[in-house]
């Protein structure tokens, strides 16, 4: 993932950040029961009142007009919902809404998953924690009117999964934002330089505050999205799968997405369609989303340093049809659309090989058979 020089045009200052911090502190202790009792329009509407958007949005939206969509270069032939995509990159900056939803429209994305960045970078290149990113992608899109909002389902990601108290922060934020949350992530474990480069320890999600985070996942109907490496770079041995598999065995009734089946730069294994099909046999709770560089690597089998994984595509093909009901797509991209039709239309030549039924499978049904309703 690219991370972008400071830029001074679209930045939240830390008045603004203090603002909003306050204002959500506000709405949780003076709303409460009020917007509890309140039914969703209701609720949406009093928080959006209580909870101003900050100056940012204005910004965005002058921007969003100036903002150029490179093209598509063959035309739409699937209907997507993207399953795997940050509004914010690593200094919370964003182009907006409107201007993502025109990209979508250039690559057949009539709707999509969002969230922000869980994890902010420094001037000096590392990484802290960033609860507020919640509230960003929240009051941006509430801001947006009924034809943006409606395209969206929003998770929330702005947990240090290493606190033991994660899960008391995610069930404020629910209480702030009523009705609004679709789903929790991408949060991070292991996560090679990014994690290793974030204050405190290396977050592992079998312990912290991952366990009550999938407590209250359970007991809310929300599925979470994790980030976790299969080992470490510039290794074949497999050195965190019983991580994930510990982390499902802690609570069945929290269903997991596995992002880009655990695949990240310079992580590089054997036979990863077989250790995938043994994690869908054995954990029914378990979906994985094909995003990211696992795709142009594995599937594709473009490794930048030529390394070769044994497999093809046609592996991966046998694989989902073995497991149609367990997959997922997504960009991945972070904040900014330029080349957003580009990340989408890259999966038509796995899409092409696969049956009709699959296709409408990993490409909608999957994920909103996964999402809250309300």
């Amino acid at each position: 993932m690219a991370v972008h020089k400071k830029d001074k045009t679209n930045s939240i200052s830390r008045r603004d950040f203090l603002k909003l911090s306050a204002a959500a502190g506000i709405a949780l202790t003076g709303l409460g029961g009020n917007v509890a009792k309140a039914g969703t329009n209701e609720a949406m509407a009093e928080i959006s009142n209580s909870v101003k958007t900050i100056p940012l949005a204005d910004v965005d939206q002058i921007r969003n007009k100036k903002i150029k969509i490179v093209p598509p270069k063959e035309a739409v032939r699937y209907e997507i919902i993207d399953s795997h995509l940050h509004f914010t990159d690593f200094l919370q900056k964003s182009d907006g809404f409107p201007a993502l939803c025109r990209a979508m429209d250039m690559a057949g994305v009539k709707k999509s998953v969002i969230f922000g960045m869980p994890i902010a970078m420094e001037c000096d290149s590392h990484f802290y924690y960033y609860s507020a990113t919640d509230y960003l992608v929240a009051q941006q899109l509430l801001a947006q009117p009924d034809e943006i909002r409606h395209r969206f389902y929003p998770f929330c990601c702005g947990f240090n999964c290493n606190d033991k108290y994660a899960a008391d922060h995610l069930e404020r934020l629910l209480h702030i934002y009523p009705d609004f949350w679709r789903g929790i992530g991408e949060i991070m474990s292991r996560h090679d330089d990014l994690t290793a480069h974030t204050y405190g320890e290396v977050p592992h999600m079998d312990g912290g505050g991952f366990l009550g985070i999938y407590d209250v996942a359970a007991q809310k109907g929300l599925p979470v999205l994790v980030h976790h490496n299969i080992t470490a770079q510039n290794t074949e041995r497999i050195l965190y799968l019983h991580e994930l598999k510990n982390a499902l065995a802690y609570n069945r009734q929290c269903n997991i997405i596995w992002a880009h089946i655990g695949i990240s730069r310079q992580v590089e294994v054997k036979e990863l369609p077989q250790i995938a099909h043994e994690l869908l046999r054995d954990n029914k709770n378990l979906w994985m989303d094909i995003s990211w560089l696992v795709y142009d690597h594995y599937f594709l089998d473009k490794f930048p340093d030529n390394y070769y994984d044994g497999n093809t595509m046609e592996d991966w093909v046998e694989l989902i049809e073995r497991h149609p009901d367990r997959f997922l797509l997504g960009t991945d991209k972070v904040g900014h659309w330029q080349t957003y039709p580009a990340e989408v239309m890259k999966y038509y030549p796995l899409l092409d090989k696969l049956k009709p039924s699959t296709v409408a499978a990993i490409c909608h049904n999957n994920l909103l058979s996964l999402i809250k309703k309300y």
